[in-house]
């Protein structure tokens, strides 16, 4: 059976919109696609100072050595650092971690060492020469 004119029509009407739903939605497509390409960059094309600010880093206690110095926790990442600190004194190693780590002032340091702020002073002075040696030597 041979469809009428009217089936004709609204066949004709009916593929005429749909093609041009077809073709708005492509056209919307590229110009997402172009929208993407011109504000979009590729994560691998990222500077590395952005690309660091998504990382996580995972820490572990194994990753650090811990001195505990006037009831506080120091933890040193860099394992030559942490073994230049081992053969120090105790009062020198103390000396150091306070003034750097705990920052506490020459005046701070000598009360709890019980010592003159010189000789605060000259300990601290004498170990970071002390370490510097003990550094270069495991170089």
């Amino acid at each position: 059976m041979k469809p009428s004119d009217f089936q004709k029509t609204i066949q004709c009407q009916f593929e005429s919109k749909f093609k041009k739903v077809v073709k708005g939605i492509v056209k919307n497509y590229q110009k997402e696609l172009k929208r993407r390409k011109k504000n979009e960059i590729p994560f691998c094309e990222l500077p590395e100072i952005i690309v660091e600010k998504f990382t996580v880093w995972d820490d572990y206690e194994t990753d650090y050595t811990i001195f505990n110095v006037c009831g506080n926790d120091i933890r040193v990442y860099d394992d030559e650092l942490a073994e230049a600190l081992k053969k120090l004194s105790d009062r020198n190693r103390e000396n150091l971690l306070m003034y750097y780590f705990l920052e506490m002032n020459n005046e701070e340091i000598a009360r709890v060492q019980n010592i003159s702020r010189s000789g605060v002073f000259q300990n601290r002075y004498n170990s970071l020469e002390l370490m510097k040696k003990i550094l270069k030597e495991e170089k």
